[in-house]
């Protein structure tokens, strides 16, 4: 089940909350940790219950891993735990995909010599979950040695497996540490806390709400024209100029408030339960800069590459050489932590050369007085978005054909005649991806939300409960459970990583 559906809504949650709560009202705190590990089970198998045995056995070994390494039994452990950990993500990720490749090569070379596809169940959000724990070894290494530590050498088992299952980030992140977790779940589940923290109770609804909206009312809205138009040029046709653009503009909008929807709904969602998330959204589409973009885009995933892998690597302390060396394989390793695929190498690649690109460009013009002149600005950002808005395409489509033909159709390298009069008809422009006379304002309506309003961090740090609140949140609710209704199901496109 998604947040965004019926059972959810109606079943999981409602039963989620009262257990917690009422087994927390009986002084039953341990039952109302094991409770809400539970349900994040359940919640975890209603995709397909095998995954559970995966998630269950990644978590058992790194627990046992985690202990190893605090009980000082040789640094060894942490070395094992992140292969293990890779191996797990690499086997169940990309074993496809590799052998795949293997096989178009033997062809290439004339080998007689092909090794069947064993088209491995890919485990719901193994990425996510592999790189909490991988970051939850590290610091356990990190303290090994600490003299706190000393008489610390166990982890609660209960409490680890909250720390991973918390369902509302268990699919889709954030990418979460243990210490900026554990604190809240032992603080919640405490005798002088007070029952139901209603405040937070009150902007998770409101939080929730306006994520369920930009899901269930904006994302699946543009998702109907960018599925259109990529069908199209995947199947190996071509796109009037007009329909590319708006083609791939739907599927950067969709994009964009499918996963800032998903992150306010996994924030509002822990606020009910009296825990904090961390945000992992903020206004990517306003950066002047990739790097800035990368600062506000999944921001928790590109804090555990910095924690864990660009500094490691020598960060910017070793030479502008190695500095622009470590912010390319950061960049490629996320491409290809996102999915096993060429069109996620090539655009890994993308934004790795854009990285190094605006790196060399910075050593140049720091200080200088022009990056504060509002005409570079607009020019920044315009060649920012529409990099990013290019770089998507590799992402989306399905295969690299559907690609390439997107951007001919877009640079208009092929032509496809438009209707006649266009400009008067556009409902009949836009045919081929099945796009309406208004598709054009929803494109413009989306420019404003995201260039121009306050997004949900500032919404969240404005939030006053008062009747005015109240009506906005019970509009929205209804307008998203009648769009529900209308719209086809679609799930969060970040479950697929």
């Amino acid at each position: 089940m998604v947040f965004s559906s019926f059972a959810f809504i109606f079943i999981f949650l409602p039963c989620a909350l009262l257990g917690f709560y009422i087994l927390k009202s009986l002084k039953f705190y341990q039952f109302a940790k094991i409770f809400l590990v539970g349900a994040s089970f359940v919640f975890y198998a209603y995709w397909k219950f095998e995954y559970v045995f995966i998630l269950l056995f990644s978590i058992v070994v790194n627990f046992s891993i985690a202990n190893m390494i605090l009980s000082k039994r040789g640094g060894v452990f942490i070395y094992i735990g992140v292969i293990f950990n890779l191996a797990l993500l690499g086997f169940f990720k990309y074993t496809d995909f590799l052998l795949e490749n293997f096989n178009l090569f033997s062809k290439l070379v004339n080998l007689d010599f092909e090794i069947p596809l064993p088209h491995i169940l890919l485990p719901l959000a193994i990425s996510f979950f592999t790189f909490q724990q991988i970051a939850f070894l590290v610091d356990c290494h990190k303290k090994a040695n600490d003299a706190d530590l000393e008489n610390k050498h166990r982890i609660d088992f209960v409490d680890y497996c909250l720390f991973i299952s918390f369902f509302p980030q268990l699919i889709a992140g954030p990418i979460v540490h243990h210490k900026e977790m554990m604190p809240q779940f032992h603080a919640l589940l405490n005798a002088k806390k007070e029952l139901v923290n209603w405040e937070l109770m009150a902007r998770g609804l409101f939080i929730f709400a306006i994520g369920f909206f930009k899901k269930i009312y904006i994302a699946d809205s543009f998702a109907v024209w960018a599925n259109a138009g990529f069908r199209v040029v995947e199947n190996g046709e071509f796109l009037n100029i007009i329909e590319a653009w708006v083609t791939s503009l739907c599927y950067t909008f969709q994009l964009y408030f499918d996963f800032s929807g998903y992150c306010d709904m996994a924030i509002g969602l822990g606020f009910f339960f009296g825990i904090v998330l961390p945000i992992n959204f903020n206004s990517p589409y306003k950066s002047l800069n990739i790097t800035d973009f990368w600062r506000r885009w999944h921001i928790t995933l590109g804090r555990f590459l910095k924690e864990y892998l660009y500094i490691p690597l020598g960060g910017n302390r070793l030479g502008k050489i190695i500095n622009l060396r470590n912010l390319f394989i950061v960049a490629i390793l996320s491409g290809i932590w996102h999915g096993a695929g060429w069109g996620f190498v090539i655009w890994g690649l993308l934004h790795a050369f854009a990285m190094i690109l605006h790196r060399i460009y910075s050593f140049w013009a720091e200080g200088r007085k022009f990056l504060e002149n509002k005409s570079y600005k607009i020019l920044a950002w315009f060649l920012t978005f529409n990099f990013i808005n290019i770089a998507w395409i590799f992402f989306r489509s399905e295969n690299l054909q559907g690609a390439i033909n997107l951007l001919k159709s877009m640079f208009g390298v092929v032509w496809v005649e438009l209707p006649f009069k266009w400009y008067s008809r556009l409902a009949y422009t836009l045919e081929g991806i099945g796009g309406r006379n208004d598709t054009l304002i929803f494109i413009i309506v989306a420019f404003v939300l995201c260039l121009v309003c306050k997004n949900s961090i500032e919404l969240n740090k404005n939030f006053t409960p008062n009747k005015k609140t109240m009506i906005f949140v019970s509009l929205l609710l209804m307008i998203n459970l009648f769009t529900l209704v209308a719209i086809p199901y679609v799930e969060f496109i970040y479950f697929n990583f």
